[in-house]
């Protein structure tokens, strides 16, 4: 899947969503929908919370509120918002990644 903004990813979710109306999306009327303010490409002038959060807390309650669910969602090649279900940038996502699993200094007591 190409890199693509959190934005652009929950346009995509709406656009599959309404059947790949436009028309539809600009005319939806979900108000309880988390992405109701974003559904035109654009955030809200003072968001709540930030759109990856919003993205997260949508994933959370699509596996029923299981953490490892979203870990190990299936949904890659379905679903518009799988890189960004762990609530940050896949960039992000990666280097904290990275920065966890690297080797680390081994400490032992009495030795410098």
């Amino acid at each position: 899947m190409a890199k693509v903004s959190p934005q652009k990813a929950i346009r995509r979710f709406c656009l599959t969503c309404q059947g790949g109306s436009s028309k539809r999306v600009e005319g939806c009327k979900d108000g309880t929908c988390l992405f109701f303010n974003h559904r035109l490409g654009n955030g809200p002038e003072t968001p709540q919370r930030s759109t990856v959060q919003q993205i997260r807390q949508y994933c959370l309650m699509c596996s029923d509120n299981n953490r490892n669910e979203v870990r190990s969602c299936s949904a890659r090649e379905d679903c518009d918002l799988w890189s960004f279900r762990f609530g940050c940038t896949p960039k992000t996502w990666t280097r904290v990644k990275r920065r966890v699993n690297q080797p680390r200094k081994l400490l032992l007591p009495g030795l410098n």
